[in-house]
């Protein structure tokens, strides 16, 4: 099997989409293994950082081991956040999307100096892990941001309307 070169990718992703839109295929584009990878987010970039260190891991998510709680955790963390805390993890997504953007560029023009070099500031020792993480004795977590919706067995709609939600499925 021969590989793709990105002009076959840009071709063969044309042939799909006109197929999609003649509703005869449903596949989609394929993904170029040698394009440059997008940077992860400010918030991404905190996430990363509570869980490369333990005792963030215990001080933000408790004793809590369900993931969508997690995240429900970190996301009250990340509000509760001043734009000084946040400010770190900001400019290191912004270095990161303009090198992303160069690499881009670099990719699309066909440019041999590109090199599929991704770079993990996130990983022991990066410049990431070296930000300070707010402590939960700063500022206080909204409770009502952690409140889940699964705690409840119904759900209200904008016309008023209660609706409880049962353990059969409708079809």
């Amino acid at each position: 099997m021969r590989t793709l070169t990105p002009e076959d990718i840009k071709r063969e992703n044309a042939y799909r989409t006109a197929q999609r839109k003649a509703g005869k295929s449903r596949k989609g584009n394929i993904k170029d293994p040698n394009a440059p990878k997008k940077p992860l987010s400010a918030y991404f970039m905190f996430l990363q950082r509570i869980r490369s260190d333990p005792e963030l891991v215990k001080e933000v998510f408790g004793d809590e081991t369900e993931t969508t709680k997690q995240s429900v955790l970190a996301a009250g963390k990340w509000r509760s956040m001043t734009d000084e805390e946040r400010k770190p993890f900001l400019a290191q997504a912004e270095q990161e999307k303009l090198e992303y953007e160069a690499a881009r560029k670099l990719y699309e023009e066909g440019t041999t100096g590109y090199s599929n070099s991704i770079n993990f500031s996130i990983l022991p020792g990066g410049p990431i892990n070296l930000m300070p993480i707010p402590r939960a004795s700063q500022r206080p977590v909204k409770q009502e941001a952690l409140s889940s919706e699964s705690e409840s067995d119904g759900f209200n709609t904008d016309d008023g309307a209660d609706h409880t939600l049962t353990s059969q499925r409708r079809r």
